[in-house]
């Protein structure tokens, strides 16, 4: 039996009333409160503005919309909310325009309830999660034609930094000294660069950061602060 470690509001939209009825029902059964769904990009922007539930989960395509443009909507009216895609669609394009959007999980509609109530809780507790399949299709996986830059374009000043001082070593306490942040955050912005870049590990992502040149490694302001660190 699954169990739920934390009572979550949730408001769901999909274009598919039944499946997004049946998934509300499965929810509540579950021990989660789930006091709107909608069936399109209106609807469900005023659920989220009314009730600002801690997530909304969300087709990536939805009626009077285009694609998962109704994510910066979302955002805007539920600042608090995090928004997870839940979906069938496999372009790669769509995963990560809704992550540069401020979605923060995806999940794809196969895979089942324990892994999209896994992701919920992990995306409540801060993270950025993407659900294997996506990972391990070939689509998303780095070859010569890979587009590095567009994805790193993806990252925020923050995380370009973390991703920075990953290639030059450091590990998350370190990060987090130079960053003047906790060590929680920095696991944060580490998943979310994993994330839009579509690596498993911060070798992987290191990695990619040399081969197609995403930071500048020279002369920058982290080079007298890591050796200053080094020294003490």
């Amino acid at each position: 039996m699954i169990r739920v470690n934390r009572a979550l509001n949730i408001v769901l939209g999909d274009d598919h009333a039944v499946f997004v009825d049946a998934l509300a029902m499965l929810l509540v059964t579950l021990g989660h409160q789930v006091p709107a769904t909608a069936t399109n990009r209106s609807a469900l922007i005023d659920a989220v503005s009314l009730y600002r539930p801690d997530v909304c989960v969300l087709e990536s395509r939805l009626p009077d919309g285009t694609e998962v443009d109704v994510v910066s909507d979302l955002r805007e009216v539920g600042p608090t909310t995090r928004l997870v895609v839940l979906t069938s669609d496999r372009d790669p394009a769509t995963m990560h325009r809704a992550l540069e959007l401020g979605a923060v999980g995806y999940v794809h509609k196969t895979r089942g309830i324990a892994v999209l109530l896994d992701v919920l809780e992990r995306v409540v507790a801060g993270e950025v999660v993407v659900e294997g399949s996506f990972l391990g299709d070939e689509a998303f996986r780095r070859s010569g034609t890979f587009d590095a830059r567009r994805l790193a374009s993806y990252l925020t000043q923050r995380e370009l930094e973390t991703l920075e001082l990953l290639v030059r070593g450091l590990d998350t306490r370190g990060i987090a000294r130079l960053l003047n942040v906790s060590t929680t955050t920095v696991r944060t912005h580490v998943q979310a660069v994993l994330t839009k870049l579509g690596v498993h590990s911060r070798l992987e992502a290191a990695a990619l950061a040399v081969r197609f040149g995403l930071i500048n490694l020279e002369g920058t302001s982290y080079d007298r602060m890591i050796s200053i660190n080094s020294a003490v």
